[in-house]
This record gives structure tokens, sequence and C-alpha cells, in this order.
């Protein structure tokens, strides 16, 4: 079972800028099952060395589709 995505961010990589779709725990923003930002640093859990890090000033909701 999958968890809904509510928002978008961008992640700064060694390619470049990638928007990715994100759901929102207490501490931290997911992107995927191995992969989740600290809320507070913008930096990948479990790899802080890493250079991938999510730009908290990107994070917008997701519209909702009118109706639902």
């Amino acid at each position: 079972m999958t968890t809904a995505k509510t928002h978008t961010g961008v992640v700064i990589t060694r390619d470049g800028k990638k928007r990715f779709s994100l759901r929102e725990t207490d501490q931290s923003w997911v992107v995927g099952r191995s992969e989740s930002y600290d809320k507070k640093t913008g930096y990948r859990w479990g790899a802080p060395n890493m250079r991938r890090r999510l730009l908290l000033e990107s994070i917008k909701p997701i519209n909702p589709e009118p109706g639902k």
C-alpha cells in the first residue's frame, strides 16, 4: 500500500535540480521508500555527507482536483 504524495519540492542533485513529489511525516519529507529529507535542514537522512539536498523553500502543496 502506498501513501499519497501531497507536495512537490526541488532536490539538488549532481546533475542539477529536479522536482519530486513528496509526502510529509513528523520529522521528514519522503520521496520514496529509501529517500527522505530532514524537515529542518533539507539534508538527506542517513547520508549527511551526500550532496543531494531538498530546497525547503521550494515545497508547495499539490492542488487537489475539484470534487474530491
